[in-house]
C-alpha cells in the first residue's frame, strides 16, 4: 500500500511494489503489466504518479512499451559472465563495456559474474 507517511515518494513506493510483483512472480516475464487506469485504481494514485513509477522501470529495463498493445515484464537474463578487461557501469540498469568496445545493458536484478 502507498501512504504518504511511508518514506519516499509516491511513485517510488510504486515503483518499488511493482518490481516486488515481478520478483516474486507475480508479473512474470511477458506478462503485460495493469493499465496506467488499473493501476489508478487499484493505488489510488493520480495518473502523473503512476506515468513516474513506469518510467522509472522502464529505464530500469524491467519493463517494455509495445505500443498499440501495452507495457510488458520483460525476461531477466540469469546472469552475465566478464572477463578481464570488461567494466561495469550502473545507475539503474547494468551497462557492461566488454574489452571489445561492445556496450550491452542489462536490467536491474542481473546476476554477475567474473570469469576468467
Amino acid at each position: 500500500m502507498i501512504t504518504p507517511d511511508r518514506e519516499g515518494a509516491a511513485y517510488r513506493q510504486l515503483a518499488a511494489a511493482l518490481r516486488e510483483r515481478m520478483h516474486s512472480g507475480v508479473l512474470p516475464p511477458g506478462q503485460r503489466i495493469p493499465s496506467e487506469k488499473d493501476l489508478q485504481h487499484e493505488f489510488g494514485l493520480a495518473r502523473e504518479t503512476i506515468r513516474r513509477a513506469l518510467s522509472i522501470l522502464r529505464q530500469e529495463g524491467l519493463i517494455e512499451v509495445r505500443h498499440g498493445h501495452g507495457t510488458f515484464v520483460v525476461e531477466t537474463p540469469p546472469s552475465v559472465s566478464l572477463k578481464s578487461g570488461d567494466s561495469i557501469t550502473s545507475s539503474a540498469a547494468i551497462t557492461v563495456t566488454r574489452a571489445t568496445g561492445q556496450v550491452e545493458t542489462y536490467p536491474v536484478g542481473t546476476k554477475l559474474t567474473v570469469v576468467d
